[in-house]
């Protein structure tokens, strides 16, 4: 529903309301105006709510669809992130989320990008198109083997007790990419390098730098795509 349509509805909703109290000849400063039947204040009344409430709903329905901000996103983004890559706004990204790519000359990683979405179904969907964990067959993401052999695993609390996201890793031509969500905060993280004689610091960064900021013991939101 336009959000034009909602106002309109929240002020009909209002004037109604306001005519049957008046009518029912509580404001006696209002002389002018005749003290109304019962029947028709109920209906203005009845009427009023309905309105009220349908535009009420409307609103809130609307800003649930509209998902997250940039704003939400860069708030999640490390501060060491920012600092040492240039990060932007995405030109395209998943329906009703919010994506930053970020990179710069010799870096590491050389891209990394951050998307945000509504809800963990939505991003947990999106992981699984992107990863296609069924044709990665090993577990570990741990050399550059286990890149090449491609692998998925879910990681948790240290304590094993909840599952925080989804691991991805795999090699695309003579790429490495390493792509994992954040259930805490629906955000998927990606990022890549071409060059393997910085694998290791490219490992480092994306098991600690990359972290979403945030409350780190938030409680993740289970989702039905779980694998």
């Amino acid at each position: 529903m336009p959000l034009a349509v909602e106002i309109v509805l929240i002020a009909i909703g209002i004037v109604l309301l306001a005519l049957a109290l008046i009518g029912s000849g509580i404001s006696r400063r209002l002389m002018t105006i005749p003290k109304m039947h019962r029947a028709p204040r109920v209906v203005l009344a009845i009427l009023g709510v309905l309105l009220l409430a349908g535009g009420m709903w409307g609103l809130s329905i609307e800003s649930e669809e509209q998902g997250p901000s940039l704003g939400d996103l860069k708030s999640h983004i490390p501060a060491e992130v920012k600092s040492a890559l240039n990060c932007t706004e995405s030109a395209e990204s998943p329906k009703d989320a919010v994506k930053v790519d970020c990179s710069t000359v010799d870096s590491v990683p050389e891209q990394a990008w951050y998307i945000m979405f509504p809800d963990v179904n939505a991003m947990q969907e999106y992981f699984m198109k992107q990863v296609a964990p069924g044709s990665l067959q090993g577990d570990e993401c741990s050399t550059i083997d286990d890149y090449t052999e491609g692998s998925h695993q879910t990681y948790s609390f240290d304590d094993q007790s909840v599952v925080i996201g989804d691991y991805a890793c795999y090699r695309s031509e003579n790429i490495a990419v390493a792509m994992y969500t954040d259930r805490r905060f629906n955000i998927v993280v990606g990022a890549q390098i071409s060059n393997p004689q910085y694998f290791t610091d490219f490992q480092t960064w994306v098991a600690t730098t990359s972290q979403p900021a945030g409350d780190a013991d938030a409680t993740p939101t289970p989702s039905h795509t779980s694998q």
